[in-house]
């Protein structure tokens, strides 16, 4: 036994020195709540669109500057922006539109200005009025507000390539651009709007705390200079550390509640400081080594495992709790024989408490995964713990105090174990059917992923206040196409954009945008340029030379053949074109403004390759398909548990062991529903630990004495406490998940612990 101590011991330097160095190279946390969330099965296509354009949406920050004062607003966007860029937390900025950015576009589209015509200009082509576009292009140099000179006249004297550019379906908005900035005025203040590209990962927790920490810095320099400035800002990754920061204060203070509460009921109870130490020891090494093995399996972990990962200062305390509660029996005087009266017990409850958790890998959750790993390892540790170092540790003896508080925690094996008393148990087992069928009869399904998250209030009215600003909301849903390539890609596009422009004509939509509006397939750049030599240049272009009072040019700068969507990917001279490609043949369709995805889906239906995606929308019906399947993993756990109590108690009794488990398991949805509380794929995860943990319970009495019942039931009692200081503390949270997690194990052990003595040997007699 020294032998496989001192090879524990070896594994947890290993691991506590790995820990160590995890964290002194930085420990990587995620933020956002769909890194707990499952991945589309269905469609890989469809996962790899959605995770991309959640990316690149993820990166995208909106900052608001306003100022009474026009200029002082100004020259504060411009500080902001460079400030932020020169700490290296926003990549660039996409909204300012001065000299450089019209350049770029210029440069990008004007060497192929022949093949690039607004779907207005090329229905006039099509129609045969090629005289309204010259006669529309003089109006526009020689009107009030001239917009073309002398060198682009030359090249291009209808003006169709600044009908194409003015023509491009930037997102539609209040902002206007007001010499270079998108600005906006509203009741006297001017709002400037900066849209940026964060550097790093949004939802890693060292990228959020960086971007915050710059923004507020900034922000706290220009009111100095400005107290009247105004900032607003917009971003998932400022939700994100606003979620990530309300979950590790509560890991704080919940983990705290639940180790001080903990440390208290040990030195109340056993009255030394032993017990206490030996508990503390095997949690410790339970969360390092589960800790260590997680980073080594996942690389990051979620913020909200250190949440949940609190619970395991209620599971991982059981076994040390069981074997410290034998002080109290005057039988036991060595350590040894401490160790073998709760071997057993405690050996069938991890064997059954890891089949709980253990199934948890089996739901397509990365989160469930983290948390099952977690969980599996440390309590896998502290019962090594707890069999390996503290008999060699133990040198306390035999407890003479307690004789009251045994008493009184035998009081509920007692209730049970009373044949006078079994009219009342009657009534009672009748009271929890008619609560059960009530409580079923109520329950409802929440499988929003919206209701699970919980967002700041601060946040969420700055949001208002952008979207207000702005007149737009951020889109949501979009179109995917998939095809061979991208020209085939951008042709497809084209031939739904009508379908798409009377939807928007129809206020079905508000806009869309779609690649294919920035850069037109080949082959409707080369019609195009057909269109626009037979309609005008063949038959007009002398004469409106002549119109303008320019001399035709000997020889116009030649135009090229057309622009493919890789040269302007690579120019970048559009900032949301590269959001909309995922991949070759992979294309995006933005959708603003829409009111209802089945309409979409109702007129695009029967296209193959072609698919509406409503990522809210679909990944509630993906929560819910996981719910349903959430039954079957707790049915799979329950079937699996029998396996090892069948083997210890034989069938029948292996049955009666879980019914307590299993009336937990029924119980618990009817009283959550009576309090209101819907349900959610997450309390069906939490009915699967119900499950592994009440099964202990009910192991522990099966397992009792006829002159032992108290100390098993002072045990019981203990490591119930401790769950509920660890899991019942959830209940507390803030954040949706973790509460309906929390709550479900409060009400789920409460009901497990009253109900276990009935898994009692039924020839223990009450005493």
């Amino acid at each position: 036994m020294r032998m496989f101590a001192v090879l524990w011991l070896a594994v947890v330097l290993l691991s506590g020195l790995y820990l160590g160095y995890r964290f002194h190279e930085g420990a990587l946390f995620r933020t956002d709540l769909t890194a707990l969330l499952p991945q589309d099965e269905r469609n890989p296509v469809l996962q790899k669109a959605s995770d991309t354009v959640t990316k690149a949406l993820s990166r995208r920050v909106l900052f608001m500057i306003g100022h009474s004062d026009r200029a002082a607003a100004r020259a504060a966007a411009l500080q902001f922006s460079a400030d932020l860029v020169s700490r290296g937390v926003v990549e660039r900025f996409d909204s300012q539109f001065d000299a450089e950015r019209v350049v770029r576009l210029g440069q990008q589209y004007f060497p192929y200005r022949n093949g690039l015509l607004s779907e207005r200009h090329r229905a006039l082509l099509l129609q045969g009025q090629g005289e309204r576009l010259a006669v529309s292009a003089l109006s526009q140099v020689f009107g009030f507000v001239g917009m073309a000179d002398a060198a682009l006249l030359r090249q291009d004297p209808f003006l169709l390539l600044p009908g194409f550019i003015a023509d491009l379906p930037f997102p539609a908005s209040r902002l206007v651009v007001d010499d270079g900035y998108l600005t906006v005025v509203d009741q006297g203040v001017t709002w400037i709007a900066l849209t940026g590209l964060i550097t790093g990962e949004s939802m890693a927790l060292a990228t959020q705390q960086h971007l915050v920490d710059a923004v507020g810095e900034s922000e706290g320099k220009l009111k100095a200079a400005e107290p009247a400035l105004q900032l607003r800002r917009l971003g998932a990754v400022f939700f994100g550390h606003a979620g990530a920061s309300v979950a590790l204060d509560e890991a704080s203070w919940l983990g705290g509640m639940s180790l001080i509460g903990t440390v208290l009921l040990i030195l109340v109870v056993f009255r030394r400081i032993g017990p206490l130490l030996h508990n503390l020891l095997a949690l410790a090494v339970g969360s390092a080594v589960a800790l260590a093995v997680s980073f080594l399996i996942f690389e990051e972990l979620h913020v909200a495992i250190l949440l949940f990962g609190t619970s395991l200062i209620g599971v991982a305390v059981d076994y040390g709790l069981h074997y410290s509660a034998s002080l109290f029996d005057p039988g036991m005087r060595r350590p040894a024989e401490r160790l073998a009266h709760v071997r057993t017990a405690i050996t069938l409850g991890l064997a059954t408490t890891l089949i709980g958790y253990a199934t948890l890998l089996l739901a397509p959750f990365p989160g469930l995964h983290q948390l099952a790993v977690f969980a599996v390892v440390g309590l896998i540790a502290a019962f090594l713990t707890v069999i390996l170092w503290i008999p060699l540790l133990d040198r306390d003896r035999t407890l003479r105090h307690g004789t009251a508080m045994l008493h009184a925690a035998s009081a509920l094996w007692r209730f049970w174990a009373t044949p006078r008393l079994r009219p009342l148990h009657h009534a009672l087992l009748a009271i929890f059917v008619l609560i059960g069928v009530i409580g079923w009869l109520q329950l409802e399904v929440d499988d929003d992923v919206r209701h699970m998250q919980a967002l700041s209030p601060a946040l969420l009215k700055e949001q208002a206040d952008i979207q207000r600003l702005t007149g737009a909301a951020p889109a949501a849903q979009f179109l995917l196409i998939k095809a061979a390539d991208d020209e085939a890609a951008l042709q497809r596009e084209e031939a739904i954009m009508p379908a798409l422009e009377a939807m928007r004509d129809s206020g079905q939509i508000s806009s869309y945008q779609a690649p294919a509006s920035y850069v037109p397939s080949a082959a409707r750049q080369r019609e195009n340029a057909q269109l626009r030599a037979t309609q005008l240049d063949a038959a007009m272009r002398q004469a409106q030379y002549s119109r303008l009072g320019l001399p035709a040019p000997e020889e116009a700068v030649p135009a090229q053949d057309v622009l493919t969507l890789d040269e302007a990917l690579q120019r970048d001279a559009v900032p949301y074109l590269k959001d909309m490609v995922v991949a070759s043949g992979l294309h995006t369709i933005t959708l603003h403004g829409l009111k209802d995805a089945g309409v979409l889906r109702t007129a695009f239906a029967g296209i193959a390759d072609l698919w509406v995606v409503d990522p809210v929308t679909d990944f509630n019906a993906l929560l819910g398909r996981y719910r349903d399947r959430a039954v079957i993993l707790i049915a799979i756990s329950a079937l699996l548990m029998l396996l090892p109590l069948f083997w210890r108690y034989g069938l029948r009794d292996g049955l009666r062991v879980m019914v307590p488990p299993a009336a937990a398991l029924l119980l618990t949805p009817a009283v959550l529903a009576l309090l209101g509380q819907r349900f959610t794929f997450f309390h069906a995860m939490a009915m699967i630990l119900v499950l592994s943990i009440s099964v202990d319970y009910a192991i522990f009495c099966a397992e009792g004495e006829a002159d032992h019942h108290s100390i098993i039931m002072l045990a019981i009692w203990l490591v119930t406490f401790t769950t509920l200081l660890s899991f019942g503390m959830l209940a507390f949270s803030e954040v949706a998940v973790v509460h309906g997690f929390g709550l479900t194990m409060l009400v789920g052990m409460c009901i497990a612990l009253f109900l276990a003595p009935l898994a009692r040997r039924r020839t223990v007699e009450a005493t």
